[in-house]
């Protein structure tokens, strides 16, 4: 008699417990899939900050370029000034 008490307990705590695991393996399963989304996802980003790297980079000296540029036409736009108001000054 006691023997089938302890059995029906025994029998009991594996039925609870393979339902507990069964729900775990479906948590990790459900968790990998995940997770591989997310490593895709954290890929997609890595290359898309290393593009952005290489733009700022590529700015950053095609503007210095174009600062140096700039500087030249603005020195020789303050030269044309200079000329422009000399010539006014002394008519010929």
């Amino acid at each position: 008699m006691i023997s089938s008490v302890v059995d029906i307990i025994l029998f009991a705590a594996l039925l609870f417990t393979s339902v507990r695991v069964t729900k775990m393996h479906r948590e990790l399963v459900r968790l990998r899939a995940h997770h591989s989304e997310f490593t895709a996802v954290l890929e997609k980003t890595n290359e898309t900050v290393d593009d952005m790297v290489l733009m700022v980079r590529e700015f950053s000296s095609d503007g210095r370029q174009m600062v140096h540029a700039l500087g030249d036409k603005i020195d020789e736009a303050r030269r044309t000034i200079a000329e422009i108001d000399a010539r006014n000054t002394n008519p010929a």
